[in-house]
């Protein structure tokens, strides 16, 4: 079995803590259900490998039986004895062309399914770590919200103390309290937000997951500094889909030619050994205790060799049907085949200039974070020097929030699709979740 069967096992390995990415991982290898179907989807390709092989190797039959036999004249019962054989039959294919081909395209169709299998252990990565980050980006949001509603909950009292000391007019205090007003609506609903994120990591892991690890976002966050071009050959040699389009397009050659074969003869051989024991002791009526010209042998044996040949002749447009068939879906197979290829490079290239975009927004918010938290602070002095308004300091304070949680979303959003783009490469495995997974608290 190829390396990329056997590369999730990998993952066992390591030791890993409750509830981060890489135990979670861990969980979804055994317990998803979606994926355990597709393993043995695996092996149901195995087993159609193994069929097909047994067509060219030998085949060894047993059969046995007995009789109880009556022997009657006149309708009067003469005499009643068993009968007992044995035979064992031997064939061995010698000249099967086509059934070489057939064996020759589910081996193809296995290694394609090998390929899909590891495309779909990608898949499972990117899911998973999806998953894990919807739950990371709605804890975000809400830890917006909560921080958005404290400050504003703090504005609309100190704004109350103001209103009530002659300080501040009512239109100030309707327009904090409305701001509070919805700050605390955000939250809830942010909250809400966090419990269905949660759903989707129970479903692939078969139980309730309550806590996940926070990533640390002070890492770096690198796009591909590889020349596209050089990153679309690599992909075009190295993706799961492509690589199982080509095995399917090889197998569909093979049954073209197993089609083909049907027109070749058809060469086998066999050997034959039976036994045959009776308890017959009269023959027509007569006692076989008597003195006959001839015998009447209780135990026979027979044994024959051959050498069968056989070639079709005239199957009434069958075998010109066949092959008229198989080679459409050769055509069909290998238009499958461009169709993938385009589609991953088209994904190739749009990642790669995604990865590129998200690293210089992840840059360019980490600075507007550092901008909105001194504007705050100037805004704030400001409003307590009255020199700016209310409007002025909630609107700052929104600003500073909501920058903070984009800069998480950017991040979470570079991760997920640095996964992706891997696997449109063909160089996502385990260890890259591995490596994530050192990046949480």
């Amino acid at each position: 079995m190829k390396f990329y069967i056997k590369f999730l096992l990998l993952i066992l390995s390591f030791n890993v803590v409750a509830n981060d990415l890489l135990s979670i991982y861990q969980e979804a290898l055994e317990k998803d259900p979606d994926f355990n179907a597709k393993k043995a989807d695996l092996k149901i390709s195995k087993e159609y490998l193994n069929q097909a092989r047994s067509r060219l190797l030998p085949q060894l039959r047993f059969s046995a039986s007995t009789n109880w036999n009556e022997y009657y004249q006149e309708r009067v019962l003469q005499n009643d004895y068993n009968t007992f054989s044995y035979n064992l039959n031997l064939s061995q294919p010698i000249f099967r062309l086509d059934s070489w081909f057939v064996t020759r395209q589910a081996k193809q169709n296995y290694e394609a399914a090998e390929a899909r299998f590891a495309y779909q252990q990608q898949d499972l990565m990117i899911k998973v770590t999806q998953a894990y980050f919807k739950v990371l980006s709605a804890k975000s949001t809400l830890k917006s919200a909560e921080a958005t509603e404290k400050a504003l909950n703090n504005q609309y009292q100190t704004v109350t103390q103001r209103f009530n000391s002659g300080a501040a007019s009512r239109i100030e205090l309707a327009e904090s309290k409305s701001a509070f007003n919805r700050a605390q609506s955000d939250r809830v609903l942010a909250e809400g937000n966090v419990d269905i994120s949660f759903e989707e990591l129970n479903s692939i892991v078969g139980r309730q997951v309550k806590m996940v690890t926070p990533l640390n976002q002070e890492n770096e966050f690198i796009a591909p500094s590889e020349e596209i071009n050089s990153e679309v050959m690599k992909g075009r040699e190295a993706n799961y889909l492509i690589i199982e389009a080509r095995n399917r397009l090889e197998a569909a050659e093979s049954n073209t030619r197993s089609k083909t074969a049907n027109y070749l003869p058809k060469i086998d051989l066999n050997a034959n050994a039976s036994r045959r024991t009776s308890k017959q002791y009269t023959f027509d009526g007569v006692e076989s205790d008597i003195d006959l010209p001839f015998s009447i042998p209780t135990e026979t044996e027979n044994r024959a060799f051959s050498i069968q040949f056989s070639m079709p002749l005239f199957t009434s447009g069958l075998n010109n049907s066949q092959r008229r068939q198989a080679l459409l879906q050769e055509v069909k197979t290998e238009e499958q085949m461009v169709l993938i290829e385009r589609s991953v490079i088209q994904q190739i290239r749009s990642l790669y200039t995604a990865l590129k975009t998200a690293e210089l927004n992840i840059v360019s918010l980490r600075t507007a974070v550092d901008s909105s938290q001194d504007a705050l602070e100037a805004t704030r002095l400001g409003y307590e020097l009255s020199s700016r308004n209310l409007i002025d300091l909630l609107q700052a304070e929104r600003n500073y929030s909501e920058t903070q949680n984009r800069l998480s979303q950017a991040i979470y959003g570079f991760i997920v699709t640095s996964l992706q783009y891997k696997q449109a490469i063909g160089t996502l495995r385990p260890e890259d979740i591995v490596k994530i997974n050192e990046q949480f608290n």
